[in-house]
């Protein structure tokens, strides 16, 4: 596709823009910190700045060496406007979310039309997955964002012949890898270079102007993984790189396993609407793929599937920056359908039909068997919005046609959003441990813990919690000072002998631990 001068300020710009603040912001303190990832990604931000810290990550006072510190950094700006609060932990993460909603709104719009970008844009807007990583205090929102803008411009300075994007490009693999390391320069790095051979045009490699964009990309990154190394003696390098790179690679860690189909399966269920339609959009695969754009977005979207579905290590999120290209192929698809230069068949909405069946039944019988959420299973019928939703399209297909029948879908994954986001989710989730439980804590001058405990309370908590993991020598801080103490009901046996008063036991939501809080304080 040749490059076409727009106007990018039109209203399908501003249309993507105020849906994507909808969708994102409202409700983003609601929800506690409670999911792991989030907590100790938040907590470890939250130690470096309470510190004036840049370099060395910390988490419980303990190095923490899973991440590099770039959505710390952010974070420390989220902190200093809105305080240690939800909102101060997560408020960039869904700035970067509109950030990437743009970004790949202006690059589609740029290289093919505007009705494609419109719906690009709005597959990425309406898939609750997508909404829920950019709502979350992790690296993964500005990983995409970076692997997005790397790959966009990288397709910029070889179809333009600009170096200013290369120079941009640089930029962002170099700010990609500060986000989640090596990871962010292998992916796009292997896409570009099996799009290059696709086209025939490897040879452009071999030019001095990607010598200088290495030059910066290493000038970006490689500062601070020098002074983290220097400043930890190689710890925090060897856990990171070893452990957390190459250990995840080569076997399942933290459970997280799981046969290689796993990952399509989470990308099928992470762009729900949309991706029921990916195999149709596959068909006519000789013609629609001559666009070197396309072929783009093709060779993304292979090279994260083939690399995650043969790691060791499989979470929903690992996926997650081929995402833009993929609702890139799946907007392709569905502008045909609407312009009538292609057809689609009737199954994917009978399949759209099936999974948004089975999600409340699911989900009632998730909530019913969860202790902490006896009572609350009647808020599972919420995503019977889905099922109707669902439903209403297949009509709408045979009275209307797939124009009025996808858009449908659209607005009902929309709707679904704003009352999972604003409502059903922090409903559920205020019923952790955690939270049932903080106030009680707070009320204690000394916290600590035996062995493994819930790494929320560390956030909510003014200090750190000091960790015993053997009993005689919790028993000999007990003996002179009052303390609560945060555990896991599997360590009761062995506390037993200590005499501890009971405060609360609840079970982790939707885990398989539950947590117990003991104190030898007489009241």
């Amino acid at each position: 596709m040749l490059v076409q001068q727009k106007n990018f300020f039109d209203t399908y710009f501003w249309f993507l823009f105020l849906l994507s603040l909808v969708l994102l912001f409202p409700s983003l303190g609601k929800t506690p910190l409670w999911i792991y990832d989030e907590v100790r990604n938040a907590e470890c931000a939250r130690e470096m700045w309470e510190r004036k810290d840049w370099i060395v990550p910390t988490f419980n006072g303990g190095l923490r060496t899973l991440k590099p510190p770039l959505h710390y950094y952010f974070m420390f700006g989220g902190f200093e406007m809105f305080g240690i609060t939800e909102w101060g932990a997560r408020f960039f993460s869904a700035i970067f979310g509109v950030l990437t909603i743009l970004l790949t709104y202006f690059f589609v719009q740029r290289y093919s039309t505007k009705l494609h970008a419109l719906i690009t844009g709005y597959i990425l807007l309406a898939s609750t997955h997508f909404l829920f990583q950019f709502r979350m205090s992790v690296p993964d929102p500005y990983l995409i964002f970076f692997n997005t803008l790397s790959l966009f411009t990288v397709y910029a300075y070889f179809k333009e012949k600009r170096f200013s994007w290369l120079i941009v490009a640089a930029g962002a693999f170099g700010l990609g890898a500060l986000a989640k390391g090596p990871v962010a320069i292998a992916l796009p790095g292997l896409a570009i270079f099996c799009w290059l051979i696709w086209e025939r045009n490897l040879k452009q490699l071999f030019h001095w102007h990607i010598i200088i964009a290495i030059i910066i990309a290493l000038a970006v990154a490689l500062p601070w993984y020098i002074l983290v190394d220097k400043a930890t003696n190689g710890e925090w390098t060897e856990g990171f790189f070893f452990k957390h790179n190459l250990g995840r690679f080569s076997e399942p860690m933290e459970g997280h396993g799981g046969l290689f189909i796993i990952v399509p399966i989470f990308i099928l269920a992470g762009l729900l609407p949309a991706s029921v339609f990916i195999v149709e959009s596959l068909k006519g695969f000789n013609k629609h793929f001559k666009d070197p754009f396309l072929k783009l977005a093709f060779c993304v979207t292979i090279a994260f599937v083939v690399f995650y579905s043969v790691s060791g290590t499989k979470l929903p999120n690992y996926p997650m920056p081929c995402y833009p290209f993929i609702a890139m192929l799946l907007g392709y698809f569905i502008q045909q359908v609407l312009t009538g230069n292609a057809k689609t068949r009737f199954y994917p909405f009978i399949l759209l039909l099936i999974i948004n069946t089975a999600l409340p039944i699911g989900l009632y019988f998730g909530i019913k068997n969860e202790i902490e959420l006896k009572g609350e299973e009647p808020k599972a019928l919420l995503l019977l919005i889905l099922t109707v939703g669902s439903i209403a399209s297949i009509i709408i297909y045979k009275r209307k046609g797939f124009k009025y029948a996808v858009s449908s879908l659209m607005i009902i994954y929309t709707i679904f959003n704003l009352v999972f986001f604003n409502y059903l989710y922090p409903a559920v989730y205020k019923n952790n441990p955690m939270s049932k439980t903080i106030d009680e804590v707070k009320k204690y001058n000394t916290v600590v813990a035996y062995k493994t405990f819930h790494p929320s309370y560390t956030y909510y908590l003014p200090g750190r919690v000091r960790v015993f993991d053997q009993v005689d020598s919790l028993q000999q801080f007990l003996n002179n000072n009052q303390a609560i103490i945060i555990t896991r009901q599997s360590s009761l046996q062995e506390l037993s002998l200590l005499k501890l008063d009971t405060v609360a036991i609840h079970h982790d939501l939707f885990e398989s631990s539950t947590t117990s809080l003991l104190t030898n304080e007489r009241k």
